[in-house]
């Protein structure tokens, strides 16, 4: 049994289902974990820039307010490494999904303040990269059905990273916010 450095360790696409290309092809970096920290940064910094009406802005009606958006990565961290533990523990039962507006919409994120969110996000990410990092090289590649389709721990962690990377982007161009570095 040996623990990985998650180096150069990207999933195959047989290891999920296409949908999650779309997220999964964001993660560019050669380490996921490093990626999340890095994310983990980011959303830091944003969210100490972010002014109250900043947190509470729609780019268009219907959609999500920035406060939402945290939440909402908040929410899916959460659903994704939940999968990712039952899976490498060896769960047998189908996962279910989940209705990411239906936990937005409960969740009433603009009632909250940005240290509560900041707090949340911060525990969230670093219980999980502690998680991640305590699987083996064996339990990453173990499949498991999550939402009816086949997925490896390893591709549920790259789906978080790459999600992110998605919003990330999203929140920067359509919110106008400065996120990345230069």
């Amino acid at each position: 049994m040996s623990f990985l450095t998650w180096e150069d360790n990207h999933p195959a696409p047989s290891e999920y289902h296409e949908f999650y290309d779309r997220y999964i092809s964001l993660v560019t970096a050669p380490n996921v974990i490093q990626m999340l920290i890095q994310q983990g940064q980011e959303v830091f910094t944003l969210i100490q820039q972010l002014d109250y009406e900043q947190s509470g802005y729609r780019y268009a009606e219907g959609k999500w307010s920035v406060k939402e958006v945290i939440g909402h990565l908040i929410d899916n961290e959460r659903v994704m490494a939940a999968r990712a533990l039952r899976i490498a523990r060896g769960e047998q039962q189908s996962l279910p999904g989940y209705d990411q507006d239906a936990y937005v919409e409960k969740a009433r994120f603009d009632q909250r303040n940005l240290q509560s969110l900041s707090a949340e996000y911060d525990a969230q990410r670093n219980a999980n990269v502690s998680l991640f990092n305590s699987f083996t090289e064996e339990q990453t590649r173990g499949m498991g059905t999550a939402d009816g389709k086949q997925v490896s721990v390893r591709a549920l962690v790259h789906i978080i990273a790459g999600h992110e990377q998605h919003h990330l982007s999203v929140l920067e161009e359509k919110y106008r916010l400065e996120i990345f570095a230069d």
